[in-house]
């Protein structure tokens, strides 16, 4: 049986939500790439808290070997949710937003290394890069089809 906390960020999610399309309609920013942006983000972050509050402890429970997609989930899509939920936030909408993105990817290692030896995880920096990359792919090429 799951802890009611497992349930907390479900509560957030739409909140969050609301929280982020009120301000950007107030600095008349809702434009169709930040809703996209924003979409992603909030999608990104369900998936991620779906498998961290229930796919994970069925994963562990049953010694199922998932090839570590429980594991890195949020290094892999946790990435998918930090980019996208900033760019909708302060994103500019342009081709120059790969800077803020690439800091993200980056921010996202070196806090990886703070917590070597404990918490350290070779497979969630490799996690970081690859979906990080993934996320600067896609955003590239939605910025050339909104312009």
């Amino acid at each position: 049986m799951n802890d009611l906390s497992d349930f907390l960020p479900f509560v957030i999610l739409p909140l969050m939500a609301w929280g982020v399309i009120r301000m950007l309609k107030k600095k008349n920013e809702f434009t169709p790439l930040k809703k996209l942006t924003l979409g992603i983000g909030l999608v990104a972050f369900f998936i991620t808290e779906m498998v961290r509050s229930f796919w994970r402890p069925y994963v562990y429970k049953h010694d199922i070997f998932d090839y570590y997609f429980s594991d890195t989930i949020g290094n892999s899509f946790g990435t998918i949710t930090a980019i996208f939920m900033l760019l909708s936030l302060v994103g500019k909408g342009k081709l120059n937003d790969w800077k803020l993105i690439v800091l993200i990817i980056f921010g996202l290692i070196i806090y990886e290394f703070l917590g070597y030896p404990s918490r350290f995880d070779i497979n969630d920096v490799v996690a970081t890069l690859i979906f990080g990359i993934c996320s600067l792919m896609a955003y590239l090429y939605m910025v050339k089809v909104y312009r």
